[in-house]
Parts: C-alpha cells; sequence; structure tokens
C-alpha cells in the first residue's frame, strides 16, 4: 500500500492510497500558504482500458480516510466476486426485480408492524418515485437524482378563485424533506437487504440544515389559565355548544400521563386498570412503534380524572375514554385549535398543541430529577430522543444528586454551621 503525502506539522496529509486490487481512494486538494489542504470526500478510482470511461469514480461520501479505505475495500471485494459493477447503473443493480412489484411486496410487509397513516404516506412518496422513472424500471435503475427529485419536490400551489391550481407550489419544509428522504431510504435499504440492488442511492442525498427543534410546553400555571379560559368559554357558550369538560378532562389526563395525543386519543376502557392505577398504551391500538407499547402509571389529578369518567360510563362495551366536543372520538387537529385559541385568551404566548401536553410532561419529570432511561420507558421513546430534549443539565440539581451519593462530611457540617452562625 503507497501512497503521497504532505508534511503539516505532525500530520500526514495523503492523498492518495493503493489497494490490493490496483484500485485507489484519492481525494481533492487545493493549496493554502503553500501547503497542500485536503477538500471534499475520498473517492474509489478503478480503471479498466476496455470500458468507457477508463476511469470510474465512486464518491465514498466520508472525510475519514480509515471510514474510506473500509468503504473501498468492500466495493473491491464485491466487484472481484463479480457483484458490484462502478459502470453499472445504479452501483451495479440486480437485475430483474421489478420496481412496482418491489414497492407492493415492501408496503405489504410494513402494513402488519406500522400504522396505516405511515404506510399510506410511504406509499405517497414511493408513488412519485415511481413517476420520475420508466413503466417497468427495475429496482436497479433507481439512482440518487430520483431520490433527489422526491425529496425536493415542491408542494402543490394553491387553488385560485376559479379552483385552478397555477405556477409553482410552495418549496417543501425541512421537515417535509426529511421524511420523504427517510421513507425512501427505509425502502431501498430494505431492497438491498433482499438482495433487489446493493446500494443505497439516497444515502447520498444531502438535506438542507434543519431549524432547531423547538418543544414548546406548558407550565403549571399556563396550563391553569388554559382551564380556566376553557370553563370560561363553556359558561358563557361563546363558542357554541360543546360537551362541557371534555377538554379540561383531556388536557389534565395528557399532562399527568405524557402520552401522545393519538395515544390518549385511542386509549379504551378495556386498557384501563383503575386498581393498579394504570393504563396499558398499545391494547388493543396501533402505536408508533414496539417501544411505544408501555404501561403508564397514573396518579394525582390524572386518576381523578380517569375515575370519575369510569364513574360516569352509561355502558360496559368497550368505548373511547376520551370523546370529543360532539361526543365522538377526539380530533387532534380541531383539538389543537381549540387549545390554541385557548391559550390566546389566557395570555400564554406559546405555540400550545396537543403535543404540547407531551412535552409538558417530559419537562417537568426530568426538571424533578427522574433518570432519563426510566423517563424514556415512561414515554415509550429512545433515550436519545429524551436526552435531545430533555436532559438540559442543572447544576445545582447536579449538586444535589453528588451529596445524596456521597453525604457531607463531618468538617463540612461543621463550616456550615458557622457559617450559618455568622450570618
Amino acid at each position: 500500500m503507497s501512497g503521497t503525502s504532505k508534511r503539516r506539522g505532525k500530520t500526514d496529509e495523503v492523498f492518495a492510497v493503493e489497494l490490493p486490487d490496483g484500485s485507489r481512494i484519492d481525494r481533492d486538494h487545493k493549496v493554502v500558504d503553500g501547503e497542500r489542504v485536503p477538500v471534499g470526500s475520498w473517492r474509489w478510482v478503478v480503471y479498466d482500458p476496455d470500458r468507457r470511461p477508463k476511469r470510474k469514480r465512486v464518491n465514498l461520501r466520508t472525510k475519514d480516510q480509515a471510514a474510506a479505505m473500509r468503504k473501498a475495500m468492500g466495493y473491491a471485494r464485491r466487484r472481484s466476486l463479480g457483484t458490484y459493477d462502478p459502470w453499472g447503473k445504479a452501483g451495479g443493480a440486480v437485475a430483474g426485480v421489478g420496481l412496482a412489484s418491489a414497492v407492493e411486496r415492501y408496503l405489504a410487509e410494513k402494513s402488519g408492524a406500522s400504522a396505516p397513516s405511515t404506510v399510506a404516506e410511504d406509499r405517497r412518496y414511493l408513488d412519485k418515485l415511481q413517476l420520475e422513472l420508466p413503466a417497468g424500471a427495475l429496482v436497479g435503475h433507481v439512482g440518487q437524482d430520483h431520490v433527489e427529485a422526491v425529496v425536493n419536490a415542491r408542494k402543490k400551489p394553491p387553488k385560485d378563485a376559479d379552483g385552478v391550481r397555477r405556477g409553482p407550489g410552495p418549496e417543501a419544509s425541512p421537515e417535509t424533506k426529511k421524511r420523504r428522504r427517510a421513507s425512501l431510504r427505509h425502502f431501498l435499504a430494505w431492497t438491498v437487504e433482499r438482495g433487489m440492488r446493493t446500494d443505497n442511492p439516497a444515502d447520498g442525498v444531502r438535506l438542507p440544515k434543519m431549524p432547531n427543534a423547538r418543544r414548546d410546553h406548558v407550565t403549571d400555571a399556563e396550563a391553569a389559565a388554559i382551564l380556566r379560559a376553557a370553563a370560561s368559554a363553556e359558561v358563557t357558550g361563546e363558542d357554541g355548544v360543546e360537551r362541557p369538560g371534555w377538554v379540561a378532562d383531556w388536557v389534565t389526563f395528557g399532562l399527568g400521563t405524557g402520552l401522545r395525543p393519538g395515544e390518549q386519543r385511542e386509549l379504551r376502557w378495556s386498557a384501563v386498570r383503575l386498581a393498579e392505577r394504570s393504563v396499558e398504551v398499545g391494547k388493543g391500538h396501533r402505536v408508533k412503534t414496539a417501544g411505544s407499547r408501555r404501561t403508564v402509571p397514573v396518579r394525582g389529578d390524572a386518576l381523578a380524572v380517569l375515575r370519575r369518567l369510569h364513574a360516569g360510563r352509561t355502558t360496559e362495551a368497550d368505548g373511547f375514554v376520551f370523546r370529543g366536543a360532539t361526543g365522538g372520538k377526539v380530533a387532534v387537529d380541531y383539538l389543537t385549535k381549540r387549545l390554541q385559541k385557548l391559550a390566546e385568551r389566557a395570555r400564554v404566548h406559546k405555540t400550545v398543541t396537543a403535543y404540547a401536553l407531551r412535552h409538558a410532561y417530559g419537562t417537568r419529570m426530568a426538571a424533578a430529577g427522574v433518570p432519563l432511561l426510566d423517563l424514556a420507558r415512561l414515554m415509550g421513546t429512545s433515550l436519545r430522543m429524551i436526552e435531545r430534549h430533555y436532559g438540559h443539565y442543572d447544576p445545582a440539581r447536579g449538586a444535589s444528586h453528588v451529596e445524596r451519593v456521597f453525604g457531607t462530611s463531618p468538617a463540612e457540617q461543621g463550616h456550615d454551621t458557622e457559617a450559618t452562625r455568622d450570618g
């Protein structure tokens, strides 16, 4: 293995390394103050005088030399076995597998483990992917440009007064682009696992920088103000006829359990365990992930709401625990609009959605010192998500934990006593 290098302080900057099979990895560079500085990602370079072009470069999409070498060695090994062709379409795709049939197989498998809304969203994006290719295209014909076209597609333009859509629509948000890429990436990874192709073109699709995630939550005082506004609106009837107390019940229970809006909407009485003071999330309905199935303890005001609603049942049928303004299933979109309007009346200057109650639960539990792993289990999500949104370090809380574990030395106790006397 050989390479050329330029000495820069204590580091050797290597710009080309040869592999045992005769191929190599290389990297561009530029000259800065008389020294060569690496630029961009590493590439795997293969030479074959009988092919056109004679040299084929494959972007390894990493600036780390060790990672680039591992990727290139993998490509070289598959090329030697005849399962990878750098000159072939989509990186040596396996021929004979139709894109349309692969999509149907994938969605059929996913429908057994995912919510219908998730499957429907995947179908929408995969249908758009198929429209980017000719009819009868194979899985191996899908390239990075096709994925990028779906990910970066504009939304539909709004209808004019005559009901006709004109001109280009608005650009999709970074969040929407992220969902699109994730959906296509998962499908293409599935095709790789099943031997339909040898690479995932979605891996190379870059996304715009995501805005900082904002997790608005309501404090206890803000929640109380919103509930007062709800009670006032029901008394005056200014918002029309609604089933009394349904918003207050939803808010109180959501603040005390941290359930996702969809989980709370689907909660049935068969999942309620009043004797154990808990509810079983995922019993009788689909959940976001396998880890979302969990038993959630219910205490305090949330338990009081659950007991009152149970006492008011008029039938033993397994109905929904929470019902909306008209007595039917809660419409989360309408609930969010209702909460935002009530928040404005209560002068709570935040974006208050149905999800804000879950954020309030997570924030309150984390601030109380609940271990983040325990909180992740209670909320049915990953530890990574909990750390990202609720794991802010509080020095005072950290000091209290250290003192609880290690205690206070006699000398420190005496010092504290003297300090108190002097004060």
